[in-house]
C-alpha cells in the first residue's frame, strides 16, 4: 500500500513539473516594462530626494561636518542611481527579434536582471535617504512633486 501512494505521488509530481512551463519572451517583456513604469516613479522620488537633500546641505544646519559630507556622498548616490536607470533606458531594445523564441526569452530575461538591480539601487538610496530627511526634519514629497521627474 505505502508503494503504491509513494508511486501515485511520484506520478502525480511528475506530471505537475511536466505541465510546468517557463513563461514566454513576451510575458517576461511585459514584467520588464511593468517593472520600468514603476520604476519611472521610483525615478521622481529619487530625484526629489536628490533636491531636498541639496536643500539641506545649502541650509548649512547639518548636525557636524561629517554629516555635510555623508549627506554629499548620498546625493552623489541619489545621481549615479539616476543615471543608472537613464543607461539602461538606453541600452535597452523594446523592439529586439531575436532569431528564435528563445533568444528572445534570454534577451528580456538579461534585461529583467538589469532593471532589477536598477530597482534595487533605488531602494536602497531611496531608504538612505529618507532616514536622512527625517533626520533633519523635511517633510516627505508629495505626490506632486515626484510625478514630474521624466526620462
Amino acid at each position: 500500500m505505502k508503494n503504491t501512494i509513494t508511486l501515485a505521488l511520484c506520478l502525480i509530481v511528475f506530471l505537475f513539473s511536466a505541465c510546468k512551463t517557463e513563461p514566454d519572451s513576451k510575458a517576461v517583456k511585459k514584467e520588464v516594462l511593468n517593472l520600468h513604469d514603476k520604476l519611472m516613479v521610483d525615478g521622481g522620488k529619487v530625484m526629489s530626494n536628490k533636491m531636498r537633500l541639496d536643500s539641506v546641505l545649502k541650509s548649512g544646519k547639518m548636525k557636524s561636518p561629517q554629516d555635510s559630507i555623508n549627506i554629499a556622498d548620498l546625493i552623489t548616490n541619489l545621481n549615479q542611481a539616476d543615471e543608472r536607470m537613464m543607461d539602461w533606458m538606453h541600452g535597452f531594445k523594446d523592439d529586439f527579434k531575436g532569431k528564435n523564441e528563445q533568444e528572445d526569452l534570454d534577451y528580456y530575461k538579461s534585461e529583467m536582471m538589469k532593471v532589477r538591480q536598477v530597482e534595487d539601487d533605488y531602494i536602497k538610496v531611496t531608504k538612505t535617504s529618507d532616514s536622512i530627511l527625517n533626520l533633519y526634519h523635511v517633510a516627505p514629497a508629495t505626490k506632486m512633486n515626484t510625478e514630474h521627474h521624466k526620462h
